[in-house]
């Protein structure tokens, strides 16, 4: 359940194409799908990775006492926003 749980907080943590751009943009052609599927499927790699790397770095800290899952979702969802803009920013 906890992987699942990552794999959601990694799909929320994917940034949509273009988020970094402050000012209207002229309607360029559409990218080919592979690329959204593969910024998806990426984000959704990193949030995994992310998510159960933190909860196995936090397993015993008495900090996170009882608040595990929802620190390392929040960490999945991070580790997936940074992979995906840096991604994002290779993109023509």
């Amino acid at each position: 359940m906890e992987t699942a749980f990552f794999l959601a907080m990694g799909w929320c943590g994917t940034k949509y194409p273009g988020w970094w751009k402050p000012y209207p943009v002229p309607p360029r052609p559409q990218p080919e799908p592979w690329w959204n599927y593969g910024i998806i499927g990426l984000g959704v790699i990193a949030g995994i990775a992310g998510g159960t790397l933190f909860s196995d770095a936090i397993l015993d800290n008495q900090y996170f006492a009882g608040q595990n899952a929802i620190a390392a979702g929040l960490f999945a969802f991070g580790s997936s926003n940074i992979v995906t803009g840096i991604a994002g920013a290779f993109r023509k």
